[in-house]
């Protein structure tokens, strides 16, 4: 018996990200997780285990979150974009990486 692999994704930055989430989805990305990055405690929240690519609305978030996202994701040798708030700048980039 398997099971199967669930592909995660996490978006940080942005208030409404809907269209993020589902332009993902439609990539395999089964689930997407958002974080705003309004509060000062999203700086110390941790990336879930299992993210396979970390997206960062850099419009939209603060330099220290970003930062932080940065440097966690590289810790998990996880792919980072970074992207204004556009969905054809975010296809490109997952074309560059290869997802």
């Amino acid at each position: 018996m398997w099971s199967a692999v669930v592909v995660i994704a996490l978006i940080v930055g942005g208030d409404r990200v809907g269209s993020y989430s589902d332009f993902l989805q439609s990539r395999g990305y089964a689930t997407v997780h958002h974080w705003n990055g309004r509060r000062k405690s999203e700086c110390h929240r941790q990336i879930p285990s299992g993210t396979r690519l970390v997206v960062v609305l850099v419009d939209q978030v603060n330099h220290l979150l970003a930062l932080k996202a940065r440097r966690t994701a590289n810790k998990m040798r996880v792919p980072i974009i970074f992207s204004r708030r556009c969905l054809s700048q975010l296809g490109e980039a997952l074309a560059g990486i290869g997802a």
